[in-house]
């Protein structure tokens, strides 16, 4: 599967701690483990399909 990992989503407003820290300041935020880039459209869809049933319990 290919992906575009080239392309980098504006992440301002996204309550992201990485970004967040020290906004405003000219610094490379590698402190913390969180992907500049969007989640595959597989993983999208399948978090979609599992919220749209509405029940969020523990699985078993």
């Amino acid at each position: 599967m290919a992906f575009n990992f080239d392309s980098c989503p504006e992440r301002a407003g996204t309550d992201s701690t990485k970004w967040h820290k020290y906004a405003n300041r000219d610094i490379i935020p590698c402190w913390i483990a969180d992907m500049d880039f969007v989640s595959p459209p597989a993983v999208v869809e399948a978090i979609q399909r599992r919220a749209a049933h509405g029940v969020f319990g523990y699985p078993a």
